[in-house]
């Protein structure tokens, strides 16, 4: 255990995390540098000698709600003086000494990049120090499965690839997370039996895109490769990823991926808009036909697969018309679920000083009708569910009670069924007797082991 001088008794942090995947694995890492240091986790923000927000800032509206959110600290902070309050991640990146200065309450602010500097940060902040740390560069020296707490023990998120070189004229994550860095294919592997040594039974591989893994390292395909030994490794049974890019998508990957009996059939593939000309102005490096052209290919390969996507409504200059393409393919592709948002500008990217700037009335018109279409979608292939029978992971008792169980299928379909909580960690055969959009419910007909 790291000893920090000011460490005199016991202390307690409360983690709030928001937004990607990305961050939910950075909260694995930040979890296990603070127990190491002795810190005990709450949920209590009143017992908390450390409040931490690992932030997302990929919408304007979320940061508007943090900053809110971190400012309704300031009694808490009165009354406890103590009490240091963080905030990490890309929205600490992106506004860096800026929290500082607008939020006088926060004590330290670090970037995503930065994880492995909280010690140094909690020990210098402790003597009444303002701090920012901001390297830029992520890197993976120094991380180990003895530095992570899994939320769940049985599941684990693996940061595979770090960074983004797309520049999408929308995205602020290159600016914030830096280039592409891939963690060598010997550290992964080892890093994976590790995990499954403890009784990691799935995992999911993280990357802005995970298509290019290993491209900085001289591998071609790197990340179909990558797939093929983590095949080879006893005891982990599901291996999920996330995210694709379409443009580096080939074929020959979807073939040989498929050939896998551990990558479980749910496929994330980011389309964004329907539209060629909106296509462009994003930056994304492909076309509506290229990107059909590869769900097809997808479908060929993987008939049982489940797809889900991103899209953005309201882009700049977006017409009725163009818009309709958007909806259109997703009448077409027939995702099973989808991440659908309104064009939100982020400040220092392409796309904030285009003109032609939708009004918000016309982009969350768009969205309210776009998610409409997938509503009714999600809930007609829900449906074709029923009546089949699906191995299902157990994740954790239901919120509505503790009688139920909550798990997911290998395509990654929420499941709901009577249990008992001994079966948590555990792979069970469900048969599902009803659905509604995208969550399933079922009755367990028999244990399928560990």
């Amino acid at each position: 255990m790291i000893e920090l001088q000011f460490m005199d008794k016991n202390k307690y942090f409360t983690l709030h995390t928001f937004g990607c995947q990305m961050n939910q694995a950075d909260a694995q890492r930040m979890r296990g540098i603070l127990i190491s240091l002795g810190y005990q986790e709450t949920e209590n923000e009143e017992e908390s000698d450390l409040i931490l927000f690992n932030t997302c800032s990929v919408r304007q509206h979320a940061e508007e709600r943090l900053y809110g959110r971190i400012r309704s600290l300031n009694p808490l902070k009165q009354k406890n003086p103590d009490l240091i309050i963080g905030v990490s991640g890309c929205m600490a990146q992106n506004h860096k000494a800026e929290l500082l200065k607008e939020l006088p309450m926060v004590d330290m602010v670090f970037g995503p990049n930065d994880i492995n500097q909280l010690p140094k940060l909690l020990e210098e902040t402790a003597n009444k120090k303002a701090l920012g740390s901001f390297a830029g560069k992520g890197t993976f020296e120094g991380e180990t499965t003895d530095g992570i707490v899994l939320t769940r023990p049985f599941s684990a998120m693996v940061n595979i690839i770090r960074g983004c070189t797309n520049f999408c004229s929308y995205c602020i994550v290159p600016y914030v997370r830096g280039p592409e860095i891939s963690r060598p294919i010997e550290d992964l592997l080892a890093y994976i039996k590790d995990l499954a040594s403890k009784g990691v039974k799935e995992i999911m591989l993280l990357g802005q895109n995970v298509n290019v893994y290993g491209k900085d390292l001289g591998m071609k395909e790197g990340f179909a490769t990558l797939l093929e030994e983590i095949e080879k490794i006893d005891g982990i049974k599901w291996v999920r990823f996330l995210t694709s890019h379409p443009r580096d998508f080939t074929e020959n990957a979807i073939q040989r991926i498929s050939a896998l009996t551990k990558v479980c059939e749910q496929y994330h593939l980011p389309f964004q808009a329907g539209n060629n000309r909106i296509l462009e102005l994003m930056r994304r490096g492909y076309t509506r036909e290229h990107y059909i052209d590869l769900i097809h290919k997808v479908r060929k390969y993987i008939p049982n697969v489940s797809l889900s996507t991103d899209i953005i409504c309201g882009f700049p200059s977006e017409t009725e018309e163009e818009f309709e393409d958007t909806i259109n393919l997703v009448k077409e592709i027939r995702y099973e679920s989808a991440y659908m948002y309104y064009y939100s500008p982020r400040p220092g990217t392409k796309a904030a000083s285009m003109k032609e700037q939708l009004s918000d009335e016309v982009k969350k018109g768009r969205l309210a009708r776009l998610i409409e279409v997938q509503n009714q979608i999600s809930n007609e292939e829900s449906q074709k569910q029923v009546g089949k029978t699906f191995e299902v992971l157990v994740e954790s008792p239901t919120s509505r009670s503790d009688k139920r169980l909550l798990g997911k299928t290998r395509t990654g379909r929420p499941v709901d069924f009577e249990g008992n909580s001994s079966l948590i960690g555990s792979f069970v055969k469900v048969k599902i007797d009803s659905a509604r959009n995208w969550t399933l419910s079922g009755k367990m007909i028999s244990e399928s082991g560990n």
